[in-house]
């Protein structure tokens, strides 16, 4: 079966074969798969490589097979800074990497390989930008972009990049703008994909500049998505990011507002509501949202938590 889907599908890219490999394991195990934050990142994959997995994914559904997706709201990601770095200097967890950097000559030939990345995938440090760092020293990067940072030091990026992981130890957070919002759109259309952050949980009052979807991913595809774009309704907005994934991950007492489920609730004004965090300022509380409910018990309201602790860990029976 997957053989006959394959047929009618993309170029043999990266991507398509990881979506290729996960129809497989559904095929062959007979279970349901999720392709968890689907994205195409990368200039020179744009508007035509999400085409192609979803094109895929609509033909796999059409066979049959239980694939569904999720998605955040934004055009960046967020990660470690030392995903720019090649696979094999990372052998030997984070001290053989930083032993590595600190080597002038496997410096040289890391940054080399770094140097011919970039270049393939029209990556620029512009788009690199610094979100948590560890010493005081550094903090004054924090929110600038690597280039930024570069100029300001007048230094090379490369090396800016990686001096900055020697120095913190290996434990520099970055977002990157790496997506375009037409594959975005495209993707939050299809009717299987449903929504998710990808976000850590994130107090209010942090130091660090980490990436907004913590804060404001369910607001803004409520805001922008649906009430500006107005790419699909407000119903099927709030299926995406409820009913949907709940009844994907097996919560049978959550996701839907009925007799007997757990009341896990957000009072929202659909004419206000607006993602109001940025990437400038990514911690603060979203317009629009009156109360929010856990498991019955006020938890938040008019964007200021009351101090309730009413969640619990979630396990599927």
């Amino acid at each position: 079966m997957a053989d006959s889907i394959r047929a009618i599908c993309a170029p043999k890219v990266i991507i398509m074969q990881s979506i290729e490999d996960t129809a497989e394991v559904a095929i062959q195990a007979g279970i349901p798969v999720q392709v968890d934050h689907h994205k195409v990142t990368g200039r020179k994959n744009w508007k035509y490589k999400a085409y192609a997995t979803l094109a895929y994914m609509d033909r796999a559904r059409e066979k049959g097979i239980d694939i569904t997706v999720d998605q955040y709201s934004y055009c960046a990601s967020a990660t470690s800074l030392t995903s720019t770095i090649p696979n094999w200097a990372h052998e030997g967890g984070m001290p053989k990497l930083v032993e590595r950097l600190k080597d002038s000559e496997t410096r040289a030939k890391i940054t080399e390989e770094m140097r011919k990345k970039f270049e393939k995938d029209l990556k620029v440090w512009s788009d690199v930008f610094v979100t948590t760092l560890t010493t005081q020293e550094n903090a004054w990067a924090k929110g600038k972009n690597i280039q930024e940072i570069a100029d300001k030091l007048g230094k090379d990026p490369f090396d800016t990049a990686l001096d900055l992981l020697i120095e913190e130890d290996g434990h520099v957070r970055q977002l990157t703008f790496g997506m375009c919002e037409e594959d975005v759109e495209m993707i939050m259309k299809r009717p299987y994909v449903m929504i998710g952050s990808d976000g850590s949980t994130m107090p209010i009052d942090t130091t660090d500049v980490p990436h907004p979807r913590s804060y404001g991913t369910f607001p803004r595809v409520l805001s922008e998505y649906c009430r500006e774009r107005k790419l699909f309704s407000l119903e099927t907005a709030i299926n995406k990011m409820t009913g949907m994934p709940a009844a994907r991950i097996g919560l049978s007492d959550r996701g839907v507002i009925k007799v007997g489920m757990c009341a896990d609730l957000v009072l929202f004004d659909p004419d206000t509501i607006k993602d109001t965090p940025t990437y400038a300022k990514p911690n603060v509380a979203c317009e629009g949202i009156l109360q929010v409910y856990v498991n019955g018990v006020l938890t938040a309201e008019n964007g200021v938590h009351t101090g309730a602790l009413a969640g619990k860990v979630l396990r599927r029976g």
